[in-house]
């Protein structure tokens, strides 16, 4: 009798990355020092016990020098994550770090479900 092993289904319905932010392979060209609001969906509000432990996060990547798309950070003031069910949108506002300036950074979005979403920024 054979076993068979189902994947599981992620328990979150994540679709990419909302404006202003531009989904991978994109770069996302961002003043360093700035507070980007990073924005998804979940199919509808789930709760603010959405992410993993220790996320999101980001790690130092190599910058290949492709174009970039410029990330309008407009005037962010709320840190932490915050769900609006007008426009079922989660956003995290991510604060960067001014000494990031010249460097690309990969950003992970890891989700209790277990998934990790992840966009690439170029700091100026």
């Amino acid at each position: 009798m054979s076993t068979q092993v189902e994947n599981p289904t992620p328990a979150f319905p994540f679709t990419g990355f909302h404006a202003p932010v531009h989904n991978a392979p994109a770069v996302n060209s961002v003043n360093a020092g700035r507070s980007i609001p990073v924005k998804f969906s979940l199919g509808g509000d789930k709760g603010l016990d959405v992410l993993a432990d220790d996320s999101p996060s980001s790690r130092q990547t190599a910058c290949d020098g492709t174009a970039t798309d410029p990330v309008d950070t407009g005037a962010v003031s709320t840190s932490g994550l915050t769900y609006d069910a007008a426009t079922d949108t989660y956003t995290y506002v991510w604060k960067t770090d001014r000494a990031w300036a010249g460097t690309c950074r990969t950003f992970h979005l890891e989700l209790s479900d277990g998934t990790d979403h992840v966009a690439h920024f170029q700091f100026r």
